[in-house]
């Protein structure tokens, strides 16, 4: 299936594992150019070799989602390497998870840092090379549970419920200058992150 992807370039946040990496991976079979992050350089290094070896083009870069500096780095690279930006799929996050009364500043804090504020913070920085070459496309990943929180289930459902609020009213903003914003709320997923907590437990 031609998706009409080739020659563009997306960016995807936490790109090594899970959904990152499928939606990297698929991207650069459809003949995009992909740029990926996630916080450990081996890890990013592994899955750039798989997207190379799938004949992708592909830059690779270490960076934390939840650091202002880091965002502007990988994001400044993006440009510098492909000239453009046209896809920015917001996915870095983990699966954050706890009672309320047990759930301290501090894990609130980071969990909004990287989940929110890393998507806030490159979008900003990508709409401006949207504009300016007339539209494109942004994919915040979010999860169900923010629809319909359960009990014990923050501070993930709160921030992935920001990223929804997020999501509508980008999407209403930024309609009339072609960029496209759009969400998908996974369910339960099999991952890197799920198995290593599970064989912790």
């Amino acid at each position: 299936m031609d998706l009409g992807l080739r020659g563009k370039v997306a960016v995807v946040t936490g790109g090594t594992e899970g959904i990152g990496r499928a939606t990297a991976l698929t991207l650069a079979q459809e003949g995009a150019k992909v740029a990926i992050c996630a916080r450990g350089a081996a890890p990013i290094e592994k899955t750039a070799d798989e997207i190379r070896k799938a004949g992708g083009e592909v830059l690779a870069v270490a960076a934390d989602m939840s650091k202002t500096a880091d965002i502007e780095r990988f994001i400044n690279a993006v440009t510098a390497r492909f000239g453009r930006l046209d896809i920015l799929v917001n996915n870095a996050g983990t699966s954050a998870r706890g009672k309320f009364l047990e759930v301290d500043d501090a894990t609130w804090r980071a969990d909004l840092e990287l989940k929110l504020f890393g998507a806030i913070r490159c979008t900003r920085l990508a709409v401006p090379h949207m504009k300016q070459q007339g539209g494109g496309r942004i994919i915040n990943i979010t999860i169900s549970s923010a629809k319909q929180p359960g009990a014990q289930s923050m501070p993930t459902s709160v921030s992935r419920a920001a990223g929804l609020a997020l999501t509508k009213a980008l999407s209403k903003e930024f309609a009339a200058d072609n960029i496209l914003v759009n969400t998908i709320c996974i369910g339960k997923i099999k991952s890197g992150q799920h198995e290593r907590r599970y064989a912790q437990e």
